[in-house]
């Protein structure tokens, strides 16, 4: 029997629906291109209620465009591509 422990992140502990979120917007920007909403559901392993829960939200917040297939906006792109890049160079110094 495994336990589950909450994703944290500097002591932040991230929700279900916000680790759901986050895990999307990464396999997206890794992917390089749009997916389907069943290849999302498939890689994320999560239900699609949650799934639509996530992609509404992060639709409403101008990261993702919900058409079929989901996709990056270009701002998330940049957003996500910074962040990374910072986090690395933080490691770095």
């Amino acid at each position: 029997m495994s336990i589950a422990l909450p994703a944290t992140q500097k002591g932040r502990v991230f929700s279900h629906r916000e680790h759901i979120e986050i895990a999307m917007l990464n396999a997206l920007f890794d992917r390089q291109q749009p997916m389907s909403v069943t290849e999302l559901e498939t890689h994320l392993r999560c239900t699609r209620r949650d799934l639509w829960a996530a992609i509404r939200h992060q639709h409403q917040l101008g990261n993702v465009r919900k058409d079929q297939p989901i996709s990056l906006t270009a701002s998330a792109h940049i957003a996500i591509a910074a962040g990374r890049l910072a986090g690395a160079m933080a490691v770095a110094a």
